[in-house]
């Protein structure tokens, strides 16, 4: 895995969607400067609550190894992870995942991984929203990391209720049967899995796509999130 960070400037098409649409910082609002790179001010940057505890492991994360956040799901990281799920701004997957890498690569050991694979995000709702966050994010931890990201091994089945509402029982039914191997699954044998999703809350989600990994014969998974509540 790579553990160099690079910040690739604004290319063509984006100034000239600036100049009509000046960048704004995804936390305060604040219009950003013409070439910043990422969608988020310098001091509110500075002010994200970092999660700073490396790969660990959780024991509400069941089956998975160990779990990396880069920040508590509180304050200013509340806001921007809001504004990236339900504002119709996938471009600030980008700026997630670098500030996600930022803190990554402070760790000194950083486990091997095979593929990085997302936490899918049910067809319907995909429509609606225009995309899946999760599956953005790989896919700029993908580039940043040279770990190939692979879509469509896991799959969900239907709509489910928001996790962080129900009680614990409740939390399972709602996602029996939810998630499915996809085809091509057979590549997961023996592999060691990176799993990423935007939150972690409850822990159920990552739980239940760890246990249909490793009925599929994956060797490890860990897993990675933006925050943490």
């Amino acid at each position: 895995m790579k553990h160099k960070l690079f910040y690739k400037p604004p290319g063509l098409p984006e100034k000239l969607i600036r100049l009509l649409f000046p960048a704004k910082c995804m936390v305060c609002d604040r219009i950003l400067i013409e070439n910043s790179v990422l969608y988020i001010c310098p001091s509110c940057k500075k002010s994200l609550p970092k999660y700073e505890r490396g790969f660990v492991k959780n024991f509400e994360v069941q089956l998975v190894d160990k779990l990396f956040a880069g920040f508590y799901y509180k304050e200013g990281m509340e806001t921007a992870i809001h504004t990236m799920k339900f504002n119709n701004h996938p471009r600030l997957t980008q700026t997630m995942s670098m500030l996600l890498w930022e803190e990554l690569i402070k760790e000194e050991s950083i486990p091997r991984f095979d593929c990085i694979v997302p936490v899918p995000m049910y067809s319907k709702k995909k429509r609606q929203r225009g995309y899946n966050q999760t599956e953005l994010l790989a896919k700029q931890l993908s580039v940043l990391s040279g770990v190939e990201m692979r879509t469509g091994l896991l799959l969900k089945n239907r709509m489910t209720k928001p996790q962080s509402r129900l009680k614990r029982k409740e939390r399972l039914e709602n996602l029996k049967g939810a998630f499915s191997l996809g085809k091509g699954s057979e590549y997961l044998e023996g592999k060691h899995v990176l799993l990423v999703d935007d939150v972690v809350t409850t822990g159920t989600t990552l739980t239940t796509c760890a246990k249909i990994l490793r009925e599929q014969g994956v060797c490890s998974v860990y897993a990675i999130v933006i925050a943490i509540a």
